[in-house]
């Protein structure tokens, strides 16, 4: 399993997992470039199903099952926001690649959601999202810049995306130390981005 769990020293994440510099954060690894990890977004948008670095705590930690990242990425066009993600890759159906791609490239250089997010954004990304991919983020449109593009988490949607196996209940994919920590703050703690090459 790779390194995680180390947000830098001075920083702490916002509610969308951007990066801010004002306060010390916990232990968790070291946290690596999506850049680095994946060279050929430009080429080929990535499907990630994680959650913010923030949900995770010494009793709540990534299962050892699949490959876990803790990624940075650089988003919101010239802003230039850097969003955090603990994420396992999933493999795109063949099928909805082109999709992908066509999404990546209606929304390049859009500076999206850069200096904020208007109405006509969110229908604008709503309609191509069910145009050229058939999922919707009717309840994950907060997370949505340039470069990153939520989808929400159903098990349709998951299905409609990926070939992966995956449980029934997510919240599988995680090692709980109590169960009593299980069912705490589990509303929206599950994330499903595809994320791009940013357009600087």
């Amino acid at each position: 399993m790779s390194a995680l769990w180390r947000i830098h020293e001075g920083q702490h994440l916002g509610e969308h997992g951007e990066v801010n510099e004002t306060t010390t954060a916990g232990a968790w690894g070291e946290v690596v470039s999506s850049a680095e990890v994946f060279p050929d977004l430009e080429e080929r948008p990535r499907l990630l199903l994680g959650v913010l670095p923030g949900w995770l705590s010494r009793e709540v930690r990534p299962g050892q099952d699949r490959r876990w990242l803790h990624l940075r990425h650089q988003a919101g066009g010239v802003n230039c926001t850097q969003v955090e993600l603990v994420a396992t890759e999933l493999t795109p159906r063949p099928e909805r690649e082109a999709g992908l791609l066509r999404l990546f490239l209606r929304f390049y250089d859009s500076n999206l959601a850069g200096w904020g997010t208007t109405v006509d954004d969110l229908m604008t990304y709503r309609v191509a999202l069910r145009e050229l991919l058939g999922v919707d983020a009717n309840l994950s449109y907060g997370d949505l810049r340039e470069a990153v593009y939520p989808v929400d988490v159903t098990a349709a949607h998951l299905h409609h995306l990926t070939g992966d196996e995956l449980p029934e209940d997510l919240d599988e994919l995680l090692m709980f130390t109590h169960s009593a920590t299980r069912p705490m703050e589990m509303l929206n703690r599950w994330r499903l981005w595809i994320i791009t090459q940013n357009s600087d």
